[in-house]
């Protein structure tokens, strides 16, 4: 039986877990931003598949938060950080993890669906219009200025439980063994009861992002990337502490 439960933590937490994910990528900063390296090349191979390219990319994304987890948990251990983590979720909870990635999966295109339907812009579209700026027209710059807005403020609306939902439930199955269904349930909750923190946190930490990704090359992002992920495990421990088992009864003779 789990002798798990879940902590409201105060507004400041948020940033202690950055400060605790600092930490623990400092102290193997190298393998860190290795296994990343190795994580984008994977995910642009896979991404250049026709057809089921993006979908392989979605459903494997819980595989990756898992070996992240497991390495931080043998970081703070004082084990050594190695590429072997990032099989931990094939070798112990494969199914599991396969169907809340295909679950993701489904309710991103569910989502960008009703944004398309309900404000007529399409998310994705406009995803891949901004990335490219100078090479729109005046005609295509208005028309994502009048349907960005509504579409953004849905579409953030709707993936803010899908987000949360997702956020905890790799480390719940890796660590806890939970159901997919528990997993979900228990991420969601836990972000519901924390959300000061959680908003504290993300402000923080999709600002350190924007940083991040001006810096050349890729480099910011090599850094962010296990960062974010490390500041996750930081928030997991906090979040879900496991409650000490009671002490036996004292026979007396």
């Amino acid at each position: 039986m789990n002798n798990l439960s879940i902590t409201r933590t105060p507004a400041a937490a948020g940033m202690a877990w950055i400060k605790q994910g600092w930490q623990l990528f400092k102290l193997a900063p190298i393998p860190w931003t290795g296994m990343t390296a190795l994580v984008f090349l994977v995910l642009m191979a896979v991404g250049m598949v026709p057809m089921v390219g993006l979908v392989a990319v979605h459903v494997l994304s819980p595989f990756i938060v898992a070996g992240y987890m497991a390495a931080s948990r043998g970081g703070s251990r004082g084990d050594t950080i190695s590429f072997i983590y990032l099989a931990a979720g094939w070798r112990e909870s494969r199914n599991t993890l396969l169907l809340i990635g295909a679950l993701y999966m489904l309710g991103t295109l569910l989502i960008f669906q009703l944004v398309k339907y309900f404000t007529d812009g399409d998310m994705q579209a406009l995803l891949q219009q901004t990335q490219n700026p100078a090479a729109l027209t005046p005609e295509q710059a208005e028309q994502i200025l009048a349907t960005a807005l509504p579409a953004m403020m849905l579409g953030t609306l709707l993936f803010a439980p899908l987000l949360m939902a997702t956020w905890f439930a790799p480390a719940l199955v890796l660590f806890e063994n939970f159901s997919t269904g528990r997993s979900l349930w228990w991420s969601l909750w836990a972000c519901w009861m924390n959300w000061r923190s959680i908003l504290l946190y993300s402000l923080v930490l999709g600002m350190i992002g924007m940083v991040a990704l001006i810096l050349p090359f890729g480099l910011g992002l090599l850094i962010f990337v296990p960062w974010t992920l490390t500041s996750t495990y930081a928030a997991y421990e906090d979040i879900f502490p496991r409650a000490e088992p009671p002490d036996p009864p004292v026979e007396v003779t």
